[in-house]
C-alpha cells in the first residue's frame, strides 16, 4: 500500500513540475575540476519537444575562458566578448539533440567559476526562455613541484599569454564600440509567365543580428515567397516581409520573391518602395531601397461571336395564379437590458507607432458581450479583431511591452492562453519585430 501512495506522489509531483515548467529542457555536462590552460568539452542537452523555428542557447563564460565549437547541430555559432551563442533559424527536426564546444582558461586563471545560461526560443509569437542550470568548475594551477621545476617557462609563458590577452580584449572592445554598418542594395523586377520576380541584391559589411526585408506591394497583387536566404518570408495586407533573427554573414546575397496579379489588378506601371532595417550598436536603423517600377498589361480575351439560335414556337399553356402577396418584415423592437458584462466592440482602425495588446481568445464565431465575464470571470473590455480569417479577443493597449507583459500576467489568473500580440501603425506583426522597432527590451 505504501509503495503506491509513493508512486502517486511522484506522479503528481511530475504533472505539477510539467504544467509550470512545460516538456521544453536544457541541462549541460561540464567537468567539475581541471587545470587552468587545459581544454575541456561543454555538452548541452535540449529537449525541444513541439518547438520549431527560431532559438538560441546563449552562456556568459567569466573572464579568461574561451570557446571554441565542436558541433553546432545547424546552428550558427560565435563567441564574442565572453558570451557563447548558438543561433538557429529553424532547430533540428530531432526532439532530442546535443551540441559542444571546447572550454579553455588562460593558465593564470584560478579559482571557483559558476556557468550557466538559457535557452530561447518563439512559442505563440513570444520569446521564451528556459533557464541552463549552472555548473561549478573549479580551475587550479598544476602540482607545485612541478611548477616549481618549470618556473622561469612558466612565468614567461604566462606573461606573454596574459599580455596577448589583454591586447585582444582591448581591441575587441574598440572595435565593438566603433561597429558601423554598410549597405548597398539593388532591386530588380524581372517578369516570369503570369508572375514577377522581384530580386535584393544586398552588399554589407557588419551587418549582425536582427534585420528584416520589407515592401510595399501595389493594390490587385500578392506576394508569395521564393529565396528568403534563410529568414521568415510573409504576406500581409499590402506588405511583404524576410525577418532574420540573424542576419546572413555573407557579404554579398540575394533575396527574392514572386509578384502574382489578382483579379482586381489593373493595367498600368506600377512602383515597389520598401526599406532594410537593422541594428547598429543595439539601436534600430532603417536603409532605404530605391524605387522599382514594373508594368503590367492583362492578356485580352479572345472575343467570342454569340451563335445565332432560332427559337421554335411552342404552344403556351396558361394558368390563373393569383397574385402573390408582398412579404412583410417584421422588425421586433426589445428593450436593452442594462449590464454590467464589460463591452465587446471592434477596434479602431486608426492607431499610431507600435502598440502591444494582449489576446484573450480567437474563433470563427463572434460570442456575446457577457461571454468572457460568464466563463472566466473576466472584468475588462474585451474588443473585436478580424485578422487571417479568424476572430480575435483582445484587451488593453500599450505602448511599452512590459505593460502588456503584466497585464498578460494578470490575466492568466483566469485566461491560462492568454499572450501578448504587437502592432505597428495599426498592423499586427510578431512581438519581436515590435521590439527591434521601438528599441525595447524583452522581459521574461
Amino acid at each position: 500500500m505504501i509503495k503506491y501512495v509513493i508512486l502517486f506522489i511522484h506522479l503528481i509531483g511530475l504533472s505539477i513540475y510539467q504544467l509550470f515548467f512545460g516538456d521544453v529542457t536544457a541541462s549541460q555536462k561540464i567537468p567539475d575540476k581541471i587545470n587552468a590552460g587545459e581544454e575541456v568539452t561543454v555538452e548541452i542537452n535540449i529537449t525541444k519537444e513541439n518547438v520549431n523555428g527560431f532559438a538560441k542557447v546563449q552562456q556568459t563564460l567569466p573572464s579568461g575562458f574561451f570557446a571554441e565549437v565542436i558541433d553546432a547541430k545547424g546552428a550558427t555559432f560565435s563567441f564574442k566578448e565572453n558570451t557563447v551563442k548558438f543561433i538557429w533559424m529553424a532547430l533540428p527536426s530531432d526532439n532530442q539533440f546535443t551540441i559542444s564546444y571546447k572550454l579553455k582558461t588562460t593558465v593564470d586563471v584560478v579559482g571557483d567559476f559558476s556557468i550557466g545560461g538559457k535557452f530561447s526560443f518563439i512559442s505563440d509569437n513570444e520569446r521564451k526562455n528556459v533557464d541552463i542550470p549552472a555548473s561549478s568548475i573549479t580551475i587550479s594551477k598544476q602540482d607545485n613541484i612541478v611548477a616549481e621545476e618549470k618556473l622561469p617557462e612558466t612565468t614567461v609563458e604566462s606573461t606573454n599569454t596574459a599580455e596577448t590577452v589583454s591586447q585582444n580584449v582591448v581591441e575587441t572592445i574598440a572595435s565593438t564600440n566603433q561597429v558601423k554598418v554598410e549597405l548597398a542594395t539593388t532591386r530588380t523586377i524581372e517578369k516570369t509567365g503570369e508572375k514577377y520576380k522581384v530580386t535584393l541584391k544586398i552588399n554589407q559589411k557588419n551587418l549582425d543580428g536582427f534585420a528584416k526585408y520589407s515592401d510595399a506591394i501595389p493594390a490587385g497583387f500578392i506576394a508569395t515567397t521564393d529565396n528568403p536566404e534563410g529568414g521568415i518570408f510573409s504576406y500581409n495586407e499590402g506588405e511583404a516581409k524576410i525577418l532574420w533573427m540573424s542576419a546572413p554573414k555573407k557579404e554579398e546575397f540575394t533575396v527574392s520573391y514572386f509578384i502574382e496579379p489578382t483579379n482586381d489588378s489593373k493595367n498600368g506601371t506600377f512602383d515597389i518602395n520598401g526599406s532594410l532595417s537593422y541594428l547598429e550598436n543595439d539601436e534600430t536603423q532603417k536603409h532605404i531601397i530605391n524605387s522599382t517600377s514594373f508594368t503590367y498589361n492583362a492578356q485580352p480575351l479572345a472575343q467570342v461571336e454569340p451563335e445565332k439560335v432560332v427559337e421554335t414556337p411552342k404552344e403556351n399553356k396558361s394558368t390563373a395564379t393569383e397574385p402573390s402577396k408582398p412579404k412583410e418584415n417584421k422588425v421586433v423592437t426589445t428593450e436593452k437590458q442594462p449590464s454590467t458584462a464589460p463591452e465587446v466592440t471592434s477596434i479602431p482602425n486608426a492607431e499610431k507607432g507600435v502598440t502591444y495588446k494582449v489576446q484573450v481568445g480567437a474563433g470563427h464565431q463572434t460570442v456575446s458581450k457577457n461571454y468572457f465575464a460568464s466563463k472566466f470571470n473576466l472584468n475588462e473590455s474585451v474588443a473585436i479583431e478580424n485578422h487571417d480569417g479568424w476572430i480575435k479577443y483582445i484587451v488593453g493597449k500599450f505602448t511599452e511591452y512590459k505593460q502588456a507583459k503584466d497585464k498578460r500576467n494578470d490575466i492568466r489568473n483566469n485566461i491560462k492562453t492568454a499572450f501578448v500580440t504587437a502592432y505597428n501603425q495599426g498592423k499586427r506583426i510578431t512581438v519581436q519585430e515590435a521590439l527591434m522597432i521601438s528599441n525595447q527590451k524583452w522581459y521574461q
